[in-house]
């Protein structure tokens, strides 16, 4: 998309319900992808990941946002039982 910028966060464990941060935004999409993994990588590689939206500047209320790099989980944390 040309008019966007790209929007990484950082979610402890991979998970929307723990800590997370905003990492940056970025003009950029190669500048977000090298900017996640860095701090993925600096953060010990399994506590924080990244997630990357591409966000339309200006953007229409009917703007959908585009997912371009999906958050992973890491795979040694067991899910949380949402059901109690």
């Amino acid at each position: 998309m040309k008019n966007a910028v790209y929007v990484v966060t950082m979610y402890r464990w991979g998970d929307r319900e723990c800590h997370s941060y905003v990492l940056g935004i970025y003009s950029t999409k190669t500048k977000a992808e090298k900017a996640a993994l860095t701090e993925k990588d600096w953060r010990g590689g399994t506590k924080y990941y990244p997630e990357i939206l591409e966000v339309p500047i200006n953007g229409e209320r009917n703007d959908s946002l585009k997912v371009i790099m999906e958050l992973d989980h890491n795979p040694h944390m067991a899910p949380k039982d949402r059901t109690t």
